[in-house]
């Protein structure tokens, strides 16, 4: 088969490799139909995310089920399947205790020895162990690029939002509308938010951001913030906060943009180590909430898109095929203009 294999800062190439085969009896072979390019992704090619280089590159994949291990009993060579970016195996205390992302036996596919070693999803094919504790069916009315979402960018900002918004009613601010502050966006409704306003510098990302569910937005280099968002909120400002950016200058803004009593949830990756003024957001009593999507409910997602509640495929912005994928690496990673997300069709 052939990979995305990384073998130092900034450096990966589409390379044959041998093919993954069952090891467990818990596992499955997918044979992968479409995968994608994502932030953590340029994080990890960036040396921000620390792991020895040397592995297969891509967290985010669909495909079809060709081979089972003896024990899976959920699904059958030929089913669609979504994988989550980090699999559990359902069974150690941490995922007991339901922190299935930090599973004690798990890690990220796609990001070396210091995420579990596991295969990436920039592959013709990728063994998946647990299966039957992380994988889901995709049901037929749903496509390979709404499917895509749900296995990382869709329920990071569905989480995001989940912890950010505590009432129906309440005024949503998304910092950094890439791909999961527009997941945010558009899964705030779900919550009963009254108003989403989104913040970004790229006109391209607001106008997605609108299509998707915003109803203001705010770009930084035309605006001062703050006092837009008090314009917007009657000066109150916002209850729910959630910062997709994760950069010094939206961390900063966090408490000036803030209600009293709200709540922020901040699943941007900062490249650098960010300054918060913990002062100032204790007088106005803002709690924060930080961590990785709940990738547990992504059949919760998936049926959500299903009943035609959530469409996240305009994110996808590009589709190029896999012969490609160096280049849509590096567009993406190089903030190609228009560029928002690339569909990226493998077989």
């Amino acid at each position: 088969m052939r990979q995305v294999y990384v073998s130092d800062l900034n450096t990966y190439t589409l390379v044959d490799a041998p093919d993954p085969v069952i090891e467990r009896p818990s596992d499955v072979i997918v044979k992968v139909t479409t995968t994608t390019v994502c932030g953590s992704d340029a994080h990890i090619l960036a040396g921000h995310m620390h792991t020895p280089w040397g592995f297969p590159l891509g967290h985010e994949f669909v495909g079809v089920v060709h081979q089972v291990g003896a024990a899976v009993s959920n699904f059958s060579p030929g089913d669609r399947v979504v994988a989550p970016a980090a699999p559990w195996c359902g069974t150690c205390p941490a995922c007991r205790r339901g922190q299935i992302q930090r599973c004690e036996r798990g890690g990220i596919f796609g990001s070396g020895a210091a995420y579990g070693g596991l295969g990436g999803g920039h592959a013709e094919y990728v063994r998946v162990p647990w299966a039957d504790s992380c994988l889901s069916r995709i049901p037929d009315g749903v496509s390979d690029a709404q499917a895509l979402t749900v296995g990382d960018i869709l329920t990071t900002g569905w989480t995001a939002v989940r912890n950010a918004v505590t009432a129906p009613g309440k005024t949503l601010l998304v910092f950094g509308v890439g791909p999961v502050g527009l997941c945010a966006v558009h899964t705030a409704r779900l919550y009963g938010v009254a108003s989403v306003i989104a913040v970004d510098t790229v006109t391209e990302r607001l106008n997605l951001a609108k299509a998707l569910g915003a109803d203001h937005v705010i770009d930084p280099s035309r605006q001062e913030v703050v006092a837009a968002v008090a314009e917007l909120t009657g000066g109150r400002g916002a209850e729910a906060v959630v910062d997709a950016a994760g950069v010094q200058a939206t961390v900063s803004a966090w408490e000036p943009v803030a209600a009293i009593g709200a709540r922020i949830a901040m699943v941007g990756i900062p490249a650098a180590p960010v300054e918060l003024n913990l002062t100032a957001m204790l007088e106005k009593n803002i709690t924060l909430w930080t961590g990785l999507g709940d990738l547990g409910q992504m059949n919760t997602l998936l049926a959500l898109i299903e009943s035609g509640k959530l469409d996240p495929s305009p994110i996808f912005t590009e589709t190029v095929p896999f012969d490609n994928i160096e280049n849509a690496i590096g567009e993406f990673v190089n903030r190609k203009h228009g560029l928002v997300k690339p569909l990226v069709q493998v077989s």
